[in-house]
């Protein structure tokens, strides 16, 4: 194909806005649909050029990109009536990087690859942010002549493409890692209200916490957000609910049992529940914080609510 080649998005939200607005402020012709209304005009804003469905989307494309929230919604825009397939011609390529259950995404290359359409599940670490400025992490399943032939694409995108092996097993690692990932935010919102209930200062907790053998990645970037008591939905606790129900789905097919990871579920479950599913996944730390009868809040975040902590 002459130039640089056509993309489109399907999900123009938390990752897939930012995406297509990189993708077409370097020069990259984009299309993309979304039925969020506010999440399809900032796409607008950035240059992206929206159509009605997932199949006009492929019509106008060379490569279909998607992140969605979860499996059924993945199915419905590639399989669908008026999915991607049904705009698909051969050549193409379809990039997954929703996070997502493998059997899905070989259902949907098993339908793909009879309209000779090449599939990738590209499942990423990294936020909002990274999507927006080329530095996310790809974590790949397919075949590598089709890696290959998507590197200019995704290295627009990413800083860092690992190829993990066979079509799945990128969705594979990717819940592997979300399961550590939420699993470490529940025991360290466990941890701190417990400090706090001891009698802790908050603020002081997590400096000594975040110098300790107990950090980890996502206690350091999220728990200065608890502390100011901002619980922006970054990545939330409906995701965290889902990302960890896949875990234990891909277990219960190899007969595995995951207890921790099934409380870790259960406590996501319970948080949703008392109506806190609307918060980030450290937002967990407020059911805890209903239990225990305190706030784990710096000094401003508890001056401006006009609350302490209550021991």
């Amino acid at each position: 194909m002459a130039g640089k080649p056509r993309i489109g998005i399907l999900g123009l939200g938390t990752m897939g806005g930012p995406m297509a607005r990189r993708l077409a402020q370097s020069g990259f012709a984009v299309t993309g649909c979304d039925p969020n209304a506010a999440s399809a005009d900032r796409a607008k804003a950035a240059g992206v050029a929206l159509v009605a469905s997932p199949a006009r989307v492929a019509e106008a494309s060379d490569y279909v990109l998607s992140s969605l929230p979860d499996p059924a919604t993945v199915r419905r825009a590639y399989l669908g009536d008026d999915g991607a397939l049904a705009g698909a011609r051969s050549g193409m390529a379809f990039i997954d990087v929703s996070t997502t259950d493998p059997d899905t995404w070989r259902e949907v290359a098993t339908a793909a690859k009879s309209r000779g359409v090449d599939c990738l599940d590209a499942p990423v670490s990294g936020g909002p942010d990274e999507a927006g400025n080329g530095k996310l992490i790809f974590l790949i399943g397919g075949e590598a002549a089709v890696l290959d032939r998507c590197r200019p694409v995704l290295g627009v995108l990413g800083s860092d493409i690992y190829h993990i092996g066979p079509l799945g097993s990128g969705q594979v690692i990717k819940i592997i890692n979300n399961i550590m990932s939420v699993g470490n935010v529940v025991i360290a919102a466990e941890a701190m209200v417990l400090g706090v209930r001891a009698g802790l200062d908050p603020q002081r907790l997590f400096d000594i916490l975040s110098t300790s053998g107990g950090r980890s990645h996502h206690f350091l970037k999220r728990f200065p957000k608890v502390l100011a008591g901002d619980f922006t939905p970054y990545f939330g606790i409906g995701l965290s609910r889902k990302d960890v129900a896949l875990g234990l789905g891909l277990a219960a097919s190899f007969g595995l049992p995951m207890p921790v990871t099934s409380a870790v579920r259960q406590t996501y479950d319970t948080a949703h529940a008392e109506g806190f599913g609307s918060l980030d996944m450290a937002g967990v730390i407020a059911l805890y914080e209903k239990w225990a009868g305190v706030k784990v809040r710096g000094k401003a975040a508890a001056a401006s609510s006009g609350s302490g902590n209550a021991a």
